[in-house]
């Protein structure tokens, strides 16, 4: 009987590491990678379009009407990150929203280099060829880096920045990082670099959301799908390097000193990316004043763990700051 069991658990074991040899190998060749004109055909349908600036395809989506307001979406993310609010709000305002590079299906850059004034540069492209001059900003995570870029660059474009997630100072470098992820990490950069499984990024939003959120099955899908392309990876790693550069030998909370438009930060205290509190964000906004909404219960993805909230909030923010201008004068600023 015991020969027996010994048997069954040995050809087990046989049969999951021909599994894993066979899963392997498949990525390892890129056999299990997504293909770009396929997520093209899924994530930009009808409203979406590509303009291209500097020589780099841009993907943008253009919805509603009223006073126009640019959505930027955070790292390892597309402008499918602010669906939620999206929805919540184009029935009162132009929701212009772009997948900035290298992320999302934006992209390659010809000229290679991959950083926040970057970004911010061909954000401003889209804008010129969408004819907008005035703008209302929302941003999280490391769009809220390419947003104030954004802001230094052109202070009169800005009328109002509404802000969650943002990482003036250097992310923590001491934050428990669940084992699962930190084994993944380990075995992707020395043996996969360039693919990761779709329960990879499930955990990633496991470990930054508030516990007992439920993931939408659609997050780690997006992820899945825009992170396995051919060739994306390197661009990304480029501009997280340059991002890392930044903070280590300059003073990135200086650029909020740029900043006199109305600004709102959204501070989501579960959230464990950018681990400090509020305060010293808020007091390098010397030159405006910040209007500060605390989410004690909520993580790195307030737009999806709290929409109706986070959305209740940002057009409370926008209804005070721009929504008294009129239709026409919003029109006028489009360009249309």
């Amino acid at each position: 009987m015991m020969v027996k069991l010994l048997r069954l658990i040995a050809i087990l074991l046989a049969i999951l590491l021909l599994a894993f040899l066979g899963w392997f190998g498949a990525a390892k060749a890129g056999w299990l990678g997504t293909d770009r004109a396929a997520m093209i055909a899924r994530y930009a349908g009808p409203p979406s379009r590509f303009i291209t600036v500097d020589g780099v395809p841009m993907h943008v989506r253009v919805e509603g009407q009223g006073y126009p307001v640019l959505m930027l979406h955070g790292s390892n993310q597309n402008l499918q990150q602010w669906d939620p609010l999206a929805e919540r709000l184009r029935a009162h305002y132009q929701i212009i929203r772009v997948d900035w590079s290298p992320y999302g299906l934006s992209g390659p850059d010809p000229k290679g280099e991959y950083s926040n004034a970057r970004a911010a540069q061909l954000v401003s492209g889209v804008l010129d060829a969408l004819k907008i001059d005035k703008i209302a900003v929302i941003s999280t995570s490391n769009g809220a880096n390419v947003a104030l870029q954004l802001n230094a660059d052109q202070p009169n474009r800005i009328s109002a920045m509404s802000f969650s997630i943002l990482p003036l100072e250097r992310p923590s470098q001491t934050r428990a990082i669940n084992w699962k992820i930190k084994a993944a990490l380990a075995f992707h950069e020395k043996w996969l670099p360039y693919y990761h499984p779709k329960f990879y990024y499930r955990w990633i939003f496991e470990d930054t959301s508030h516990p007992g959120w439920d993931v939408p099955e659609a997050l780690p899908q997006m992820m899945y799908d825009m992170a396995n392309m051919p060739g994306v990876i390197p661009p990304q790693k480029a501009y997280i390097a340059s991002n890392t550069r930044l903070f280590k030998t300059t003073d990135v909370g200086a650029i909020a000193e740029t900043v006199k438009a109305p600004t709102q930060l959204i501070w989501c205290e579960l959230d464990t990316v950018i681990s400090q509190g509020p305060e010293a964000t808020t007091r390098r906004f010397i030159n405006t004043r910040v209007d500060v909404v605390r989410y004690p219960d909520v993580g790195h993805w307030p737009m999806w763990e709290q929409p109706d909230r986070f959305a209740r909030d940002v057009k409370g923010f926008l209804d005070r700051t721009v929504g008294q201008i009129s239709p026409t004068v919003a029109a006028d600023q489009a360009g249309r």
